[in-house]
C-alpha cells in the first residue's frame, strides 16, 4: 500500500480533559467540605450537648422518683435549677430576654479580659437546656466553658501543619487517581486508533481485537464493516475502470486506423479538411479518455507534462465548438497571450473545452470575452438582463457534470477554479500553476 502522510488532527485530548475535570471536581469537593465542615461540626456539637443534658435530666428524674430530695445535676461546668431566676445571676442575665421553650438548647457567648483595642484573651460560652419533668416542672440545666486565646501557640501550628499535609496528600492522591483512571481509559482508545489506521482491504474482514470496553468493541466492529464495504466498492470501481479503459481505447484505435487509411488514399482535397478534423477530434478523445481514467485512479501517475502554448489549445477549442453558437448574435473578444508553459495537455483540453462549450451553449446574445495572460484563463459569459437573478445557480445547474469535472480536475492539479456573477455576466476564472518536468 502507498504510504500516507500523517495529517494533524485538531481537537481536545481525552486524557487531559478527564484529568482536568477530575482534578477540578475534587478541588470543588474539598472546598465544599471545607465550607460545610464548620456547619456540621457546630450542629454535631449542639446535638451532643443536647443528648448529654437530656440524659442528665432523665437521670435526675429517675433519682427523684426514688428520693424526692435527690440533688440537682451539678458539676464544675454544669449547674441546674427549677427556674431561670434561681440560677446564678451571671448566668441568668444571658437568657432573660429570650422566650424559653422546653427541649430547646440556647446558647450565648461573651468575650472576656478585653483591652482598649478590642483584643480579648478568652471567650465565655454558656449553654442552657430546659428539660420538662413529669410533675410539670422544668429543669434548667446550664453548661459553661471558656476558650483562651494564645497567639502562635504550638498546638495551633501543629493543627495548621497537619491540615496542610492532609490537603497536599489529598491533592496528590487525586492527581495519581486521575492519571491512573485516564490511562486505563486512554490506553484502549489509543489501541483502537492504531488498529483503525492499520485497516485495509486485506484485513477488514478479520474479527477486531478486544478493546476491553463494550462501546469500543462495538465501534471497532462498525469500523471493520464500513471499511469492508468501502473496499468492495473500490474494487468494483477499479474493475469497471479496467474494463472501461479497454472498451474505450479499442474504438478510438479503430477510428485512428481508419483515418490513417483515408489519408493514405488519393482523394479530393476538399475531403482533407474534415478528415483532419476527425483526426484531431479522435486525438482529443483519446486524451480526454486517458484523463478521465486518471481521475478515477487515485494512486496513478499524473498526466504527462509538455511545453505548449495554452492560447493555441484555446483557439482549437473555439474552432471545434463554434457550431454551438448556431445563428445566435454572439461575438468573441479574444485576448490571448502566446506565452509557452510546461503544463499537462489533457486536463487543459477538458477544462478549456468544457468552459468554452458552456459559454457557447448558454449565451444568447452579446459578446463572450475570453482571455489568457500570465497563467490566468478568464471567460465572461453574458446573461440576459431579465435572467440576472439566480444566474450563477442556473449556470451551475446547466453546466452539470462539466462543472463538477472542471472542479475535480482543478483540485487534483492544484489549480484555482472559481465561478461568480458580475455585471450581467458569469465570470469563470482558472489560475494555472506551471508544472516543471522532474
Amino acid at each position: 500500500m502507498a504510504s500516507k502522510a500523517a495529517v494533524g488532527v485538531r481537537g481536545r485530548s481525552i486524557f487531559r480533559e478527564l484529568g482536568i475535570t477530575f482534578f477540578i471536581s475534587v478541588i470543588l469537593l474539598l472546598l465544599l467540605y471545607t465550607f460545610l465542615l464548620p456547619i456540621f461540626f457546630i450542629a454535631g456539637s449542639d446535638e451532643s450537648i443536647i443528648y448529654m443534658m437530656d440524659d442528665l435530666g432523665r437521670s435526675y428524674e429517675e433519682a427523684a422518683q426514688v428520693d424526692p430530695n435527690a440533688p440537682l445535676p451539678e458539676t464544675y461546668l454544669i449547674r441546674s435549677a427549677f427556674s431561670l431566676e434561681t440560677l446564678p445571676p451571671e448566668m441568668a442575665r444571658h437568657f432573660e430576654d429570650e422566650t424559653l421553650e422546653p427541649l430547646e438548647l440556647y446558647f450565648d457567648e461573651e468575650d472576656q479580659e478585653c483591652d482598649a483595642e478590642g483584643n480579648c484573651k478568652s471567650t465565655y460560652y454558656l449553654y442552657l437546656y430546659i428539660y420538662p419533668l413529669e410533675d410539670g416542672r422544668n429543669l434548667y440545666i446550664t453548661l459553661e466553658s471558656t476558650e483562651e486565646y494564645v497567639e502562635g501557640s504550638e498546638e495551633d501550628q501543629v493543627v495548621i501543619i497537619a491540615f496542610a499535609i492532609v490537603g497536599f496528600i489529598n491533592l496528590l492522591a487525586t492527581f495519581v487517581c486521575a492519571r491512573i483512571l485516564s490511562k486505563r481509559l486512554i490506553k484502549p482508545i489509543a489501541a483502537l486508533e492504531n488498529w483503525a489506521q492499520s485497516l485495509d482491504s486485506e484485513n477488514a474482514g478479520e474479527a477486531p481485537p478486544n478493546f476491553r470496553y463494550r462501546e469500543l468493541n462495538n465501534l471497532a466492529v462498525k469500523l471493520s464493516r464500513t471499511v469492508a464495504r468501502i473496499s468492495e466498492f473500490v474494487e468494483r470501481e477499479q474493475t469497471f475502470l479496467r474494463y472501461a479503459s479497454h472498451e474505450l481505447r479499442t474504438p478510438i484505435t479503430v477510428i485512428a486506423g481508419n483515418i490513417s487509411l483515408l489519408k493514405s488514399r488519393e482523394s479530393d482535397p476538399e475531403d482533407a479538411i474534415p478528415v483532419e478534423r476527425i483526426q484531431r477530434a479522435n486525438l482529443n478523445m483519446r486524451i480526454i479518455v486517458e484523463t478521465l481514467l486518471w481521475l478515477g485512479r487515485e494512486s496513478s501517475a499524473p498526466p504527462r507534462v509538455e511545453k505548449l502554448v495554452p492560447a493555441k489549445l484555446i483557439m482549437g477549442c473555439i474552432e471545434e465548438l463554434d457550431y454551438l453558437k448556431g445563428n445566435k448574435p454572439l461575438t468573441e473578444h479574444l485576448d490571448l497571450s502566446e506565452d509557452e508553459a510546461e503544463l499537462p495537455k489533457a486536463p487543459l483540453l477538458i477544462l478549456f473545452g468544457n468552459l468554452i462549450r458552456n459559454a457557447f451553449q448558454h449565451a444568447q446574445k452579446g459578446e463572450i470575452k475570453i482571455s489568457y495572460r500570465d497563467g490566468v484563463f478568464l471567460i465572461e459569459n453574458p446573461v440576459a438582463t431579465g435572467k440576472k437573478d439566480g444566474a450563477a445557480s442556473i449556470y451551475e445547474e446547466s453546466f452539470g457534470f462539466g462543472l463538477s469535472l472542471c472542479e475535480r480536475i482543478a483540485r487534483r492539479m492544484g489549480w484555482e477554479f472559481t465561478l461568480e456573477e458580475r455585471d450581467n455576466a458569469i465570470v469563470t476564472r482558472l489560475v494555472l500553476k506551471e508544472t516543471r518536468k522532474p
